[in-house]
């Protein structure tokens, strides 16, 4: 990434790393962890729980279309009443794709700062609350300490000047009562359906959404 020449508005580069996620719950305020997952099995799922949400990274590929792309599926759900933010800058989704998360797990202690934050928002557009989130420098600075020089580049993302790979975080999760997917370059949140509460639960939703997404690619 160039200097000056980037669409960052001063957010480093993010590594996928369990533990720059951890630390960045710990500084939000938030008494949850991060881990890898290698494998999306039963067993493996099973071990980690009580799971909240899923994290998923991949390498971004740029489509066409006002709607869920053919690799995602599920429809986009435009009167959702939970809590969605756009990405508006390049180098933010890791952080958005925790605070997409976060904003939508019931009853989740957090610090003073993301609480006032997410009540600031309530009822602001996903653009609208993307471009305030952004714009909260203690939360930048939060992203920021926790960035090493080497780490994944977000910068390009739409971008025709970019010509290395781009990737890019997005999260699944139980929303009352079906599964969402929450990435910050859709338009809308996108739904994929109910789940049976029985059992696996939400996890073997998302662990069949994701397999058949990952499925789709080369």
């Amino acid at each position: 990434m160039e200097e000056g020449n980037d669409d960052s508005h001063g957010w480093n580069l993010t590594e996928s790393d369990p533990g720059v996620f951890t630390e960045l719950l710990k500084t939000l305020g938030v008494p949850l962890i991060v881990d890898d997952l290698y494998s999306l099995d039963p067993e493996s799922l099973a071990a980690l729980q009580p799971l909240h949400a899923l994290i998923f990274l991949f390498k971004w590929i740029s489509t066409s279309g006002d709607g869920p792309s053919a690799t995602s599926g599920g429809e986009y759900d435009r009167d959702f009443p939970g809590f969605f933010a756009h990405q508006v800058v390049n180098n933010a989704c890791a952080t958005l794709a925790v605070l997409n998360a976060l904003g939508n797990i019931p009853s989740l202690t957090t610090g003073p700062q993301l609480a006032e934050l997410n009540s600031f928002t309530t009822g602001m557009d996903p653009q609208t609350r993307g471009m305030v989130i952004t714009s909260a420098d203690w939360l930048r600075e939060a992203h920021n300490s926790l960035t090493p020089p080497n780490a994944i580049s977000l910068d390009g993302l739409g971008l025709p000047k970019s010509s290395e790979d781009a990737y890019h975080f997005v999260v699944y999760l139980p929303i009352m009562g079906s599964l969402y997917e929450l990435d910050g370059l859709k338009q809308f949140p996108v739904r994929h359906g109910s789940y049976e509460t029985s059992g696996e639960g939400w996890v073997k939703k998302a662990r069949e959404t994701i397999e058949r997404r990952i499925a789709t690619y080369p």
